[in-house]
C-alpha cells in the first residue's frame, strides 16, 4: 500500500500540471472475468481509468479529501467507475451483488492506478438457472472472459469458448444450467454490500 501510496502522491502532483500521457491519449479499460463457482458467481472486473475528463473527476475528488482520506477516496472512485457500465442480469431480471471488494494498485508502468473488484452473486440468485447475461454500455473498452470453477453448470456446447478474450461485446451470454440440490452453500457473506457510490 505505500508504493500506491506514493504513485497517488505523483499521480496528484504531476497530472494537472501537465497534459494526460504529455501529448497521448489512452482510453479506459474494463476487462471483467466472470467464474461460475458451485455456491456462487464472482466477477473480477479490472479497471484503469483513461485521459479525459473520467480521469479529471477522480483527480478531483481525490484531491478534495484529507491526505488521510486519499487511498480510501481514489478506491471509492475508481471502483464506482469500474462498475458503471456492467450489468448482470439472469433472464432479463438484474441481479443485485451480495458483495463487492476491491483492491488498489499499481499498473505495468508502475505509475498509473488501477483497481480489481470483486463482486458476487448468491447462489439463491442464480437457484433455477437460466441466460446469464454480461453487459457493457461502453463495449468499446470492455473486454471479458470466464472459467467454468468446478460448477458444472455451464453447457461448454452452448457456451462461447472458455477462457477466450471477447472484445467489443455489449452482451456476454452464459446459459446456466439449475443449481443441484442439496450443496452445503453455506458461506457467510463478507466484504462490503450495497450498492456503490456513482462516479461523479
Amino acid at each position: 500500500m505505500r508504493g500506491v501510496a506514493t504513485a497517488l502522491a505523483i499521480w496528484l502532483t504531476v497530472w494537472p500540471a501537465n497534459p494526460p500521457a504529455w501529448g497521448h491519449t489512452f482510453p479506459p479499460v474494463h476487462t471483467v472475468v466472470v467464474q461460475v463457482e458451485p455456491c456462487e458467481i464472482a466477477l473480477l472486473i479490472g479497471y484503469a481509468a483513461g485521459t479525459g475528463e473520467p480521469t479529471e473527476r477522480i483527480l478531483a475528488r481525490v484531491a478534495s479529501q484529507p491526505k488521510s482520506h486519499g487511498l480510501d477516496a481514489l478506491r471509492n472512485s475508481l471502483t464506482a467507475f469500474a462498475m458503471a457500465p456492467i450489468r448482470v442480469a439472469l433472464d432479463g431480471r438484474a441481479l443485485a451483488p451480495t458483495s463487492v471488494r476491491a483492491k488498489v494498485g499499481l499498473d505495468a508502468g508502475g505509475t498509473r492506478p488501477m483497481v480489481v473488484v470483486l463482486v458476487t452473486f448468491s447462489r439463491r440468485s442464480l437457484q433455477a438457472g437460466g441466460q446469464l447475461a454480461i453487459s457493457s454500455s461502453d463495449p468499446r473498452t470492455t473486454r471479458i472472459s470466464w472459467q467454468d470453477r468446478g460448477s458444472g453448470r455451464v453447457d461448454d456446447q452452448a457456451a462461447p469458448r472458455q477462457g477466450q478474450w471477447f472484445t467489443g461485446v455489449a452482451s456476454f451470454l452464459l446459459p446456466l444450467g439449475a443449481a443441484a440440490g442439496g450443496s452445503s452453500c453455506t458461506r457467510a457473506a463478507s466484504g462490503s454490500t450495497g450498492s456503490l457510490p456513482a462516479p461523479r
